[in-house]
């Protein structure tokens, strides 16, 4: 198919393509029902964050390779989350599998390679 030509480019540019349907958008669910869910979420998953992750982000502050660990801080934002991933898939306890998908896009940003570890 290609791509459009510089006048049929500016048209679309200019044109309100897809902001109508922004219009016929509805709420999935409404926040009341939002925080219902957060706290039945809350209330009804367990989570032992020692055994389950709290030791491979104890592990971050204690390598040779990072200058600077995971925070127990941010291992606590985590942890929530965990809850809401086992909530929404049936049960009332966190695996592995909960942290897992979490771990790499909410720490990573947190620890920082010490720099014996960078090549010369």
């Amino acid at each position: 198919m290609g791509y459009p030509e510089g006048d049929s480019e500016r048209e679309i540019l200019r044109s309100e393509a897809g902001t109508a349907q922004l219009e016929q958008l509805r709420p999935y669910s409404m926040p009341p029902m939002l925080l219902d869910i957060q706290q039945r979420s809350a209330r009804s998953t367990w989570m032992s964050a020692d055994h389950l992750c709290a030791g491979d982000v104890r592990k971050t502050r204690e390598s040779d390779h990072l200058y600077l660990g995971v925070s127990p801080r941010r291992l606590a934002d985590v942890l929530p989350r965990c809850q809401a991933m086992a909530f929404l898939d049936g049960r009332d306890y966190c695996t592995p599998e909960d942290f897992k998908p979490l771990a790499v896009s909410i720490l990573a940003h947190r620890v920082v390679v010490s720099p014996s570890t960078l090549p010369p």
